[in-house]
């Protein structure tokens, strides 16, 4: 946003669609940076952060790279002229003259047919027109759109690059910005608009349905923004009033950004507590407790004594007072109130308190093996690599740092994909041979990174997949991250080893003049490798020095976890808290992955292959062949992570509740219905449910009881939360009811559950079966030379659908007028092959598919299957059907929810 004089001299304020960016992202901090273009008293922090500094760059040559193909594509062209590129240049300046001239030439480049206009300037000078009665200003809009192209049809194509792999709301803001000015200066607008990815993806989105967004979003936006353009000092003028204020009713903020950081600290907001959310934080400056001090306060009660004297490691058990805050359990603010006191003790310059306060949580520690292993991964995500199939590889782990017992440090390095590979199978390798000689070995990491790249690494790479998954089941990977946020409580705002490292690395404290954060290595290693390559030598001994750098970093981390590790055990020492032996544990109890021969052999033909489409074609289907594997154990390492990690750290998944037990009361104590074996109870959990969860009655879950589990364990790591599958039962508007059944070992217990997590997925059944058979005819197929005739094959290829008639769906178009009888005759003279029907909502296509169905079944004897992504739509299909007229006993379906018996005969029925 910016201020400009209009041709009459007054105020304009000019917003483009990357405010709707910075807007949705935080309006404190657009709000803050408007007050100073207003020029109001208030210093905003620069945004100095290397990595957006390298993700702009990087996003510059993706544009470049577009435009390059274009230029090669449709050649040069000129303003006004047809055909070709034709590229925009900047205005001299941000004046009206300048800014109107410049959109002129655009306008001229559309109306002269221009293939693809390059940054288009589009300039609307009164977007929301000046008011007089309330003397608001006139709001204008500048924007520069990456790229229109035009359409057979003349109308023209927005399309915006973009660096992410994925769509994002704000960059569809843009999009629908864009479409909005091209419709203003009479330019007719292609339904659709692109987003160019990163990976060279098109995704492509209706303007019609993000239109309505982009209204909304740009209404708030005026509308804040005027807000702040109405507050005048006590002189009258806009640059004397005071800016806006942190914690600003109905402004929301991030709490993240460089605007708000000093904000929080000077204001002592309670995002200053570790672990905090930011609905607890509502929740508690809504009910008065406005400050980390005020949290801190909150269990002070009852004539306790000062918490802040009590000796270091001591554990202590509080039995507060607590004030019951809506959208807060006791439990969360208990825990909030401590680790706010914590916070207040501690003394700059000097080693944060700390204090076990659940001493049980360090026996998750194993017993200590000489093959111990100390392990941490340097990564880029914006590394880049053009892919196989046309579509660029993102992502690198540049370094597999590790340390042993004896604090030797093994660098594997990698600097490209295929050397990443190397390092990935020289890594296991080495964890092999180790386990060999110290078979109840461990390797030992901070955080979930390391375990969850390792997966991705193996996924990606196609090696050694099974062996990372069985290193899991083995539980050879330690996670220190959850242990200390479970035991410990730390006078700190955060619990990055960083933070932790003065509590136990003694005089060795990191060199604060090297590399020192994992951005910052990640921004040294992309300007090492620009250096690393150059003719110049001292440019390349420039390059090594920084790999140097980054090297000692790793290292350093990599030994900061083996003394963290060190001094974990010195605690559960002092508090007579051991070990646990190797026998202790068995494996995690999860679904065997046994990956197919038959992906390999498909994804040797992806790399063989010479045509584009072909190699996207095998590498797609080699990807689908253990698809259903690789979810199920997606789904069980998250769930294995729920049981160990903090709650905070997953509290917001999708359906998942965090279970308030204040709120939540047992409807039903354990009893024996007639006929039944075990005994169950019902429970009416109440708590704060994760945003976009759906939780339906009828579906699997799993409740998470804290450690000790009132149920048995049989050999789960010490320190594991316990769960129990359960059904959900009832959904209401804050909970659910849910039934738990004993099963035979089991106990009563009145113990309640601290969280409800997803249910198991589903078993593929006869899919994974029949997609490996189709796999398996695939590479015969390919090993002879050719691809087969087959509907799949064709969908992947690209190739458009065979029919058994000479013409194929134009001859068959001449001949049927009714669209059902066209569709029913494209269907049956196929050749092994596929038909698509499209066409947007409200067009008539379950209509269509109904009647074709009822045709096709009771004239040609058919037997029809119908998919779809969810029970309802598949249910409005052949309910359909049947209103099509077709028999109602040759139309079934199993319930969501129901077995195979309730839905063989009758119309389609409703879960």
């Amino acid at each position: 946003m910016f201020l400009q004089h209009n041709s009459e001299g007054s105020i304009r304020l000019v917003t483009s669609a990357s405010d709707l960016t910075a807007a949705s992202a935080c309006e404190f901090a657009f709000l803050r940076r408007a007050d100073v273009k207003f020029g109001r008293n208030v210093e905003v922090p620069a945004d100095d952060d290397p990595m957006l500094r390298r993700a702009a760059k990087l996003g510059d040559a993706h544009e470049d790279r577009v435009l390059q193909e274009y230029r090669r594509e449709f050649g040069a062209g000129t303003a006004g002229q047809p055909g070709g590129v034709t590229e925009i240049p900047r205005p001299a300046s941000m004046r009206e003259t300048d800014l109107i001239a410049v959109a002129k030439q655009t306008q001229a480049a559309f109306a002269g047919g221009a293939d693809i206009v390059f940054q288009a300037t589009f300039f609307d000078p009164a977007q929301r027109p000046a008011d007089p009665v309330t003397s608001d200003p006139e709001i204008g809009f500048i924007g520069f759109a990456d790229f229109l192209q035009r359409m057979p049809d003349g109308a023209y194509e927005v399309q915006d690059t973009k660096l992410a792999r994925r769509a994002k709301v704000s960059a569809l803001m843009q999009l629908a910005a864009y479409a909005e000015q091209l419709e203003r200066v009479g330019v007719p607008v292609s339904p659709e608009a692109v987003l160019i990815l990163g990976d060279g993806a098109r995704s492509r989105h209706r303007i019609a349905d993000i239109a309505p967004v982009f209204r909304q979003r740009r209404s708030r936006l005026h509308e804040i923004l005027l807000d702040r353009a109405r507050a005048v000092g006590a002189d009258g003028t806009r640059a004397s009033a005071a800016p806006i204020v942190w914690g600003a009713e109905g402004i929301a903020a991030c709490g993240r950004c460089e605007v708000c950081a000093p904000e929080i600290e000077r204001t002592r907001d309670p995002l200053l507590i570790a672990g905090i959310r930011r609905t607890q934080r509502d929740a508690l400056v809504a009910a008065g407790y406005d400050t980390i001090d005020a949290v801190a306060g909150l269990n002070r009660s009852g004539g306790e004594a000062d918490d802040q004297q009590l000796p270091i490691h001591e554990c202590v058990i509080l039995e507060p007072e607590l004030p019951a805050i809506p959208g807060v359990s006791e439990q969360v603010l208990e825990r909030l109130s401590a680790q706010a006191q914590m916070q207040l003790a501690a003394v700059q310059g000097e080693a944060p308190p700390v204090r076990v306060f659940d001493p049980a949580a360090l026996a998750a520690i194993p017993q200590p093996n000489p093959g111990d292993l100390f392990f941490d991964f340097e990564g880029d995500p914006m590394y880049r690599e053009p892919g196989e199939t046309g579509a660029a590889r993102w992502g690198i782990d540049y370094l597999f740092g590790l340390v042993d017992l004896h604090e030797q440090f093994t660098a594997l390095w990698a600097h490209t994909l295929v050397a990443e590979k190397q390092a990935l199978i020289d890594f296991l390798e080495l964890v092999r041979a180790r386990r060999a000689q110290y078979p109840a070995m461990k390797i030992y990491h901070y955080a979930s990174y390391e375990r969850t790249h390792l997966l991705s690494l193996a996924v990606r790479h196609g090696v050694g997949e099974g062996e990372v998954d069985q290193l899991l089941r083995e539980h050879v990977f330690v996670d220190l991250y959850p242990i200390v946020r479970r035991a410990l409580r730390v006078g700190s705002n955060s619990y990055s080893i960083k933070k932790l490292e003065p509590l136990y690395m003694g005089s060795e404290l990191r060199d604060e003049s090297g590399v020192t954060s994992a951005a910052q290595s990640v921004t040294e290693y992309a300007e090492a490798m620009a250096q690393i390559n150059a003719e110049d030598p001292e440019t390349r001994a420039e390059g090594q020095r920084r790999l140097d750098a980054i090297a000692d970093y790793n290292r350093y981390d990599c030994v900061s976890t083996l003394r963290l590790r060190d001094w974990l055990l010195s605690l559960a020492s002092a508090h007579q808290v051991a070990p646990y032996p190797p026998e202790a544990v068995t494996e995690a109890e999860t679904p065997d992955l046994e990956l197919s021969t038959v992906a390999g052999a498909l994804a040797m033909h992806a790399a063989i292959a010479t045509e584009p489409r072909d190699r996207k074609a095998a590498a797609l289907a080699a990807s689908a062949i253990d698809y259903h594997q690789r979810e199920q154990k997606s789904f069980w390492w998250a769930h294995f992570a729920r049981l160990t990690d903090p709650i905070e750290d997953w509290a917001e998944t999708r359906d998942v509740m965090v279970i308030d037990w204040d709120l939540t009361t047992v409807v039903e104590n354990w009893f024996l219905p007639p006929r039944a074996r075990s005994e169950r109870r019902h429970i009416r959990l109440r708590g704060e449910i994760s945003p976009g969860s759906s939780l339906k009655p009828g579906s699997d879950a799993f409740l998470l009881y804290e450690y000790p589990s009132p149920f048995p364990q049989h050999g789960a790591v010490p320190g594991s939360r316990g769960a129990r599958r359960v059904k959900i039962a009832e959904r209401f508007d804050d909970g659910v009811t849910v039934e738990e059944v004993l099963s035979g070992d089991m106990n009563r217990y009145d113990a309640l559950p601290v969280a409800l997590v997803p249910g198991a997925p589903p078993r593929a059944g006869a899919q994974k079966g029949a997609i490996e058979e189709w796999g398996a005819l695939l590479a015969q197929s390919l090993d002879r030379g050719s691809f087969p005739s087959d509907p799949v094959v064709d969908l992947l290829r690209r190739t458009p659908p065979r029919f058994s008639v000479r013409g194929g769906l134009a001859a068959l178009s001449a001949e049927h007028d009714d669209p059902i009888a066209l569709v029913t005759a494209a269907l049956r003279h196929l050749d092994r092959s596929y038909l698509a029907v499209q066409g947007p909502p409200g067009t008539g296509k379950t209509y269509l598919a109904a009647h074709v169905i009822k045709t096709l079944v009771e004239d040609h004897g058919w037997r029809i299957g119908v998919v779809a992504q969810s029970h309802r739509v598949v249910e409005n299909v052949l309910d359909g059907v049947v209103r099509a007229g077709l028999d109602p006993t040759r139309v079934g379906k199993v319930p969501q929810g129901g077995s195979l018996a309730e839905g063989l005969l009758g119309p389609a029925t409703r879960s």
